[in-house]
Formats: structure tokens, C-alpha cells, sequence
């Protein structure tokens, strides 16, 4: 009787034990690490930048005046410009006081275009704070405002000190900085630069309209025309620095859709437009943490692919514009082949428009010169042929970039250099048939 009550309880823990494994069977889950779907590929389709150098290497000026003895000389050469802000990066600026409120902007403009200045002149307004990894200033506290020139005084005559000038004067809101810099670091730049002024071009003050007044070259001027190869980038690439799960991109033709964003491409272009449709974009994001996040978003796939400058940007649209240069000019082309358009959310980029191609550098080729007329003939041929000037927000010579027509050379890019003018926002050829009859 013993024997069989010490069976029954061994049998009964028995299946007690049975019961508990197999449960435990049924309701396992494995240890493994639970997979991000929103991990973005490390990818690059160029060659990445190093986080100091964006500034220094994006947000450039495009042109360069000397202000003496009732004359203007100027350049637009990239290499002037470089030395320049060289020079400038090698000083400490000290003292930076605000003087935006106490002059009219008339008053800017005389004393930034006075006797002895040089003039620096950027696309558009550059926040102080994304430029202060270019220049240096002692003062810790930078200003949130923005700059569109900086005027270095050569006046250095019974002072102590130099001055430097930054000021905003084309946009809707005006500022005006003065700051301080060691007088012997400024005297020894102006003997560099004024051994390169003499071979600078003669400009000419014009009005524009009733608002502004432009600087254009006084004579005629000889520039190259150029042919390159252009090399494609890898759409697979794109695909995976872009998409948050690349692996479940469903591609129909040309689009790549992943809800909510979806990238389209132009083949004959050589063109993408990204667009995620979950972004609010409601919000406008200060200047400067706008222009730092399209830096570095563009670079962290490594797409600064060719010599791209920061062009232009909007607070309004959250929208930062970077455009390609050839030779210091700025590239155009009516197919946005020369762009890098953002469009930002309050944490991330709705919209991403660029082309998926680069130079090949070896391939240039000067093809021609073209001889562009002065400026004044560009705003007389512009006069007569009944376009608004009152309307007018600019001129400058860039380049126009087309394919090759040539159906075996349709790899091939010709730039070819032209007067632009800009209205609206646009920037429109002035054709040469039409300058020649002036």
C-alpha cells in the first residue's frame, strides 16, 4: 500500500513536470535583437567632407569689389576670392557691436562702399553663427542675424585697430555689424591685395530699379565654353541612403515607393525628386539650424559630388537652394540639372530634388571663346525689349548647361556662358542674338 501511494505521487510529478516543459516549449520567443526598421544605410555615392570644413567649402562668395578714388574694380575669379577669405580666416575679430538701428540703409551703403573697401559678396544672407567656423571671433556671444557681404576698411591711417563691416543690405530685414581686428594683420593684407587689383575688371554702378543699384563690368569680356563627361551615380545607393528600409523599396518604373515617401526620377535628365509625406513642415526653422541641417544631411551620403555653393535659401519654405559653379559662375539649367533643392520639416527633409550625376574632370574640354557684351548693354537690351526692370532683382553671367545633342555623345554636358537676369525668383537667359543688336 506503501509502494503504490509513493508510484502515484512520482507519476503525478511526472506529468506535473511534462505539462510545465511543454508550456514552456509553446511560449518560448528567442533572444535575438530586435531589428530597427528605421535604420538608414551607411552609404555614400561620393566622397564625404569632414563637419569643420562645410562652411568653409559650401558658403562662398561670388563676387569681389575694390571701392577707390571714384572707380570700382572687381572679379569674380574663385581663386581672388579664396585668398581673400584666407586672409580673413587667419584673424581674430574682436568687439562686434550691432549698428543695425542707428543707420539708414543708404548710410550702410556709403559707408560699405566708401574710399578704401573692400566689398565680399555672398548669394544671400549667411547666418554669423553657421560662418563663425570660418572666421574667428573672440566674442562668444554670436548674433542670430545674417549677413549678405563683409566689407574689410583699408582706412587704417592713425588707428589702432581695423575695421570690418558685415552687413545685410538686398534682403527685407537690414542688419549692420562693426567689429575690430589687429591693424598690422590688415595692413599686412592690404599689400598683398592691392598688387592683385590691377589686374581687375573696371565696373560700372547702374540702376537697376528704384530700390537698387548693381555693379556690372564696364567693357566686353572674353569666356570659355567647356564640355564634360558626365559620369551616372548609383540609383541603389540613393535608394538606401534615403529610405528608412531600403529592403522593402517596391520600384515601378521609374519611382521608388516605400509609404510615406517615394523618390522619382528622370532618366533623361539624370535627375531624383525625394519626398517623404509624413514630414510637418507647418513650422519655420530658424536660418542658421537650417542652412547647418542641409549641409550636413547632403553630406552624410556623401552628395557634394561636384563644386556646389550655397545659392539661396527661404525661412518661409524651409528651403535651401545650392547651385553648381563652373569656373566661379553659377550654372543653370531650366531642368533643375544644376541644383540641389531641400525642403525641411521640423525634424527631417520632406523634399530632396538633385541631379544623380558628376563632373568628370579629366574629360573638360574648352570648346570656344565667347565674348559676353558689358553690363550696360545688357540692361539696354533688356530696356528695349519691354521687360519690367522695376521687377528686376538681379544680373549676373553664368553658364547655361545643356546635353550634347549629338545622339553617341549624350553622356557629354556643354556649358556654355551667358547673361542672366532674375525675376520673380527665376533666373532667365538673355539670349545673345538679343545683345548683339546693341
Amino acid at each position: 500500500m506503501k509502494y503504490e501511494k509513493i508510484k502515484s505521487i512520482i507519476l503525478t510529478l511526472l506529468v506535473c513536470i511534462s505539462i510545465f516543459l511543454t508550456f514552456n516549449l509553446w511560449t518560448y520567443q528567442p533572444g535575438y535583437d530586435t531589428i530597427d526598421s528605421n535604420e538608414t544605410f551607411d552609404v555614400s555615392v561620393g566622397e564625404k567632407m569632414k563637419e569643420p570644413n562645410l562652411s568653409k567649402v559650401l558658403i562662398k562668395p561670388y563676387e569681389l569689389f575694390y571701392h577707390a578714388g571714384n572707380k570700382t574694380v572687381g572679379t569674380l575669379d574663385g581663386e581672388a576670392m579664396d585668398n581673400v577669405i584666407k586672409g580673413l580666416s587667419s584673424w581674430t575679430l574682436f568687439d562686434l557691436k550691432d549698428y543695425s538701428n542707428q543707420y539708414t540703409k543708404d548710410e550702410m551703403k556709403a559707408i560699405t562702399q566708401g574710399e578704401k573697401k573692400v566689398e565680399i559678396v555672398f548669394p544671400d544672407n549667411v547666418p554669423f553663427s553657421v560662418y563663425s567656423r570660418v572666421i574667428h571671433f573672440e566674442d562668444k556671444n554670436i548674433p542670430t542675424a545674417s549677413f549678405d557681404r563683409i566689407v574689410i576698411d583699408l582706412n587704417t591711417v592713425n588707428s589702432d585697430a581695423g575695421t570690418i563691416y558685415f552687413a545685410s543690405l538686398d534682403s527685407g530685414k537690414k542688419y549692420f555689424y562693426e567689429c575690430r581686428v589687429n591693424v598690422e594683420s590688415l595692413q599686412k593684407f592690404e599689400k598683398m591685395f592691392l598688387k592683385k587689383v590691377a589686374s581687375y575688371d573696371e565696373y560700372i554702378e547702374q540702376p537697376l530699379n528704384s530700390n537698387k543699384n548693381i555693379f556690372l563690368p564696364k567693357y566686353p569680356k572674353d569666356y570659355k565654353s567647356y564640355r564634360f563627361y558626365a559620369d551616372t551615380l548609383s540609383l541603389e545607393d540613393f535608394k538606401k541612403a534615403l529610405f528608412s528600409d531600403p529592403n522593402n523599396v517596391e520600384v515601378k518604373k521609374n519611382t521608388f515607393i516605400n509609404i510615406p515617401s517615394f523618390m522619382k526620377t528622370d532618366e533623361e535628365y539624370s535627375t531624383l525628386s525625394y519626398i517623404n509625406l509624413s514630414v510637418d513642415s507647418d513650422s519655420a526653422i530658424a536660418p542658421a539650424s537650417l542652412l547647418q541641417k542641409s549641409m550636413e544631411f547632403v553630406n552624410d551620403h556623401g552628395g557634394w559630388t561636384d563644386d556646389y555653393h550655397y545659392f539661396s535659401s527661404s525661412t518661409v519654405e524651409n528651403k535651401v537652394v545650392y547651385r553648381l559653379f563652373m569656373e566661379n559662375h553659377p550654372v543653370f539649367n531650366e531642368n533643375h540639372m544644376a541644383e540641389v533643392i531641400q525642403e525641411w520639416g521640423t525634424n527631417s527633409i520632406s523634399k530632396y530634388e538633385r541631379p544623380y550625376f558628376t563632373l568628370d574632370m579629366v574629360s573638360k574640354n574648352a570648346i570656344r571663346d565667347v565674348q559676353l557684351p558689358s553690363g550696360a548693354s545688357v540692361l539696354y537690351a533688356l530696356k528695349n525689349s519691354s521687360k519690367e526692370l522695376e521687377d528686376v532683382e538681379d544680373i549676373v553671367v553664368g553658364y547655361k548647361m545643356t546635353r550634347d545633342t549629338n545622339e553617341s555623345n549624350k553622356k557629354f554636358l556643354l556649358f556654355e556662358p551667358s547673361w542672366y537676369y532674375k525675376l520673380s525668383g527665376n533666373w532667365i537667359r538673355v539670349p545673345l542674338e538679343e545683345l548683339e543688336a546693341f
